[in-house]
């Protein structure tokens, strides 16, 4: 347990890597929709089973299935609480432990090695956004308000450090193996499901897993994850800047500073910069 715990926590402030570059939406079947059936012919009065489906999903060296269903318990009925620095980080570790991949345990020891042994790895993550947040008040806000709250953090706090490995290289990809999940401690549980969604991208992209498959349920609150996570990855964000900003909005909601869920507060901070970037007058300044 405590080597488990270790590189969990290694591997948390491990945060420049790319994150993962799929994150994909499904919607439950509707009427208008059609279920896959396996093992049936025919139609109608000669629709007959055919026999059983064959599972030919590969085996592993002890002849196990490679697919595991894992069970991670969220914070129960958190309310503000969640935004907390400790609930986030909390969740994020125990995300991550669910995601762990045994079999990339000796790349996140060499995250880890290379994370302390090089100097500059403090607060890049603010200075990646400062190239783009210069003229945008909320980023520079934002980043200040990041830059801050790491004077004087403890290493738990200062997620937001550096790594160059581009994600999802792997000796082997043909065994890379993504994430399939939801709205991970929200419903009866009371989880705020953007949160748990980014929470969620962020734990899957430091375990290193290729994709993760997202189920929204038909949240309403996610109607823009698709967009929203496009644009991170188009503008090539790390692991620890989409942190570094989920723990500024956290800040904020805890100070009652803002109401509006983490998706809608995003985008229009980066929407801003891109009209007043295209404005003549702008320009001309």
């Amino acid at each position: 347990m405590s080597t488990v715990q270790n590189t969990v926590y290694n591997s948390c402030t491990s945060t420049s890597k790319k994150i993962s570059d799929r994150i994909d939406m499904t919607k439950p079947h509707k009427n208008e929709k059609e279920p896959f059936l396996v093992k049936v012919e025919r139609y109608a009065s000669s629709f007959r089973y055919s026999g059983d489906h064959v599972d030919k999903k590969s085996l592993d060296c002890v002849r196990r299935k490679k697919t595991r269903i894992i069970a991670i318990d969220a914070l129960c009925i958190p309310g503000m609480r969640q935004y907390k620095a400790e609930c986030l980080l909390r969740e994020i570790n125990k995300a991550f432990c669910g995601f762990y991949d045994q079999s990339k345990c000796q790349r996140y020891m060499n995250i880890s090695q290379e994370d302390h042994i090089r100097p500059d790895c403090h607060d890049v993550a603010t200075e990646g956004l400062n190239n783009e947040g210069q003229n945008n008040p909320t980023l520079r806000e934002s980043a200040s308000a990041v830059e801050k709250s790491n004077e004087g953090a403890n290493q738990a706090e200062m997620i937001g450090n550096c790594l160059s490995e581009p994600f999802g290289q792997s000796l082997h990809p043909e065994y890379e193996v993504g994430i399939v999940t939801g709205n991970w401690g929200c419903g009866a549980f009371g989880g705020d499901p953007e949160i748990k969604t980014i929470i969620q991208w962020l734990a899957a992209s430091q375990a290193l897993r290729p994709f993760i498959l997202y189920h929204t349920f038909e949240e309403e609150s996610l109607q823009s994850l698709e967009q929203v996570s496009n644009w991170i990855l188009t503008h090539e964000w790390t692991v620890g800047e989409l942190w570094n900003m989920l723990a500024v909005y956290s800040s904020q909601r805890l100070k009652n500073e803002t109401s509006v869920g983490f998706l809608n507060w995003l985008v229009p901070s980066f929407s801003f910069q891109s009209n007043e970037m295209s404005d003549p007058d702008f320009m001309e300044e």
